[in-house]
């Protein structure tokens, strides 16, 4: 008999054990490989957009605008595409004068787990502006979080930041 014929007729069923054993792991892991993906694309879109907003800051352009804040944030939107929500980025900007004066205070966080110390304060002519933000993000795949040393019901937090001087517009 040839082994095609005899495999035609097996009717044990391993196949379908070592199938129902490893297919979980192995979409687990498909799974796990998108959403650390996905993770990464956050974070680097996360670091254009705070390079974007930060240039933006640099030339003068949301300084001369009548709702600072709201031009920062329409040109924050403008650039964070459309895998991320731009409502939900939380920025610090600040200005400093000189270089060496450059210091943040520690972030602290809300119980839900939201920046509770950000400012939106941008530089003059000739200072330092530095943008510091953070997004959300969840995990969907089991054990992801523990893979990123989070709690359970804890979010990722990207972070990004930047260091700009802002030009003599005036």
């Amino acid at each position: 008999m040839t082994p095609k014929l005899r495999l035609s007729r097996a009717r044990d069923g391993n196949v379908m054990i070592e199938f129902a054993l490893l297919a979980p792991v192995f979409f687990m892991m498909i799974m796990g490989l998108v959403e650390f993906v996905l993770f990464q694309y956050k974070t680097y879109a996360l670091n254009h957009v705070v390079y974007e907003a930060a240039r933006n800051l640099q030339t003068g352009e949301v300084q001369t605008a009548e709702d600072m804040l709201e031009a920062f944030q329409a040109e924050v939107c403008d650039k964070a595409g459309g895998m991320i929500d731009c409502e939900a980025i939380v920025f610090d900007v600040r200005s400093f004068t000189n270089l060496a004066d450059i210091t943040y205070p520690p972030a602290t966080f809300d119980e839900d787990g939201n920046p509770s110390n950000f400012v939106f304060q941008p530089g003059g002519a000739n200072e330092y502006s530095v943008v510091r933000a953070s997004i959300h993000h969840e995990f969907i795949t089991p054990f992801m979080d523990k893979l990123f040393q989070m709690g359970p019901d804890m979010p990722a937090i990207v972070n990004s930041y930047c260091v700009v001087k802002n030009e003599p517009w005036v």
